[in-house]
């Protein structure tokens, strides 16, 4: 290796470590002031079933009788301790897929299937009644699986993890209000057959022209999680983040980006005999959490059915639409999912 590209190298990796430092600091800058407000705040009896039951041991969440179906595209801010599990699979079926982009124009494929599969494993703990830790560990894949989206679409394999904190701001009988903070740490293996042959057209077969890649990304992520029970039946939960990471992208710097969704959720056990709770939720986030060839914007609408006849499990069936960004187009692809999600409280 030269001195020329050495003290590249040094500089791309002191660079990389000191954006890495950046987002750490960021993050002990947001939870010093959450913990700050925490302890002006009056903390409610572990025993009232009128408010959040954060004690290990008192089942699933509720505010004022009313016991919330988050769905997937919402942070909720209840603190419990739990162990969850979810498998989500979908597809894009019969999509218009951009094959390439020459001289400016985009080569279209009429037809071609995306499938998307993905398992999750997560355990939340409540440290205190203020206070609880989260990871998340996933592993995802997409992949084409007809010849034009096969080649415009590729392979793409993605295993990270999230870990974050649930910081309590404000409590009340019939809501309540957590800070949240999120490391995200992603590595991405893909297949980008297009990508390889764009490059070989645009200036010859270089270095950086490769088949095969690796990438990765870490992204600080702080934000807000809200909910209200509007009366026993009806609650609602939102939540905000804003994130600042590297960027998948191995020819971009780091980026922002933000994530924002709400729900409407029904406890269902008092209108019917059916012990069931149903949930629809909307959201939009720029952070890319399982794609690397799609862009970074994602709209999510979802519909969520759970059974809770038991204070100590949640199992829920969700089923969602997705519309999401490609990078290499202004097109986007839209894909049905449906996920299954055990969740049990300590």
């Amino acid at each position: 290796m030269s001195a020329n590209n050495a003290g590249a190298a040094s500089r791309t990796i002191g660079s990389s470590r000191l954006h890495r430092a950046g987002i750490i600091l960021m993050l002990m800058l947001t939870v010093l002031p959450l913990s700050m407000v925490h302890a002006q705040q009056p903390q409610p009896a572990a025993g009232d079933p009128n408010v959040q039951t954060s004690v290990p041991g008192m089942g699933a969440p509720m505010l004022a009788g009313h016991r919330f179906t988050t769905p997937g595209v919402v942070q909720a801010p209840f603190i419990s301790t739990h162990f969850r599990n979810a498998l989500t699979v979908g597809m894009a079926p019969g999509s218009s897929i951009p094959l390439a982009v020459i001289d400016g124009e985009e080569i279209i494929f009429e037809t071609g299937d995306v499938l998307f599969s993905m398992l999750q494993i997560e355990y939340q703990q409540a440290a205190k009644e203020w206070m609880g830790f989260w990871l998340n560990v996933a592993l995802a894949g997409r992949l084409g699986t007809e010849t034009a989206s096969l080649l415009s679409q590729g392979v793409t394999v993605l295993s990270g993890f999230r870990m974050g904190w649930l910081l309590r701001i404000m409590q009340a009988d019939n809501m309540a209000l957590s800070g949240t903070i999120q490391i995200i740490n992603a590595g991405y293996t893909a297949v980008d057959l297009v990508g390889f042959v764009e490059g070989i057209i645009d200036d010859g077969l270089t270095e950086d022209d490769k088949l095969v890649y690796n990438s990765s990304l870490m992204i600080a992520k702080p934000g807000l999680s809200y909910a209200w029970a509007i009366n026993q039946t009806v609650g609602l939960t939102a939540s905000a983040a804003a994130g600042y990471g590297e960027s998948p992208d191995r020819a971009a710097g780091n980026e922002w980006y933000y994530d924002a969704g709400a729900a409407v959720d029904f406890d269902l056990r008092r209108e019917i005999s059916v012990p069931l709770g149903a949930a629809v939720g909307f959201r939009s986030n720029s952070i890319p959490e399982s794609e690397q060839n799609l862009g970074n914007g994602a709209t999510t609408a979802s519909v969520r059915i759970n059974y809770i006849g038991r204070p100590d499990l949640n199992i829920g069936l969700e089923i969602a639409s997705q519309w999401q960004d490609i990078r290499t187009s202004e097109r986007s692809l839209r894909f049905t999912t449906t996920m299954m999600d055990f969740r049990y409280y300590f």
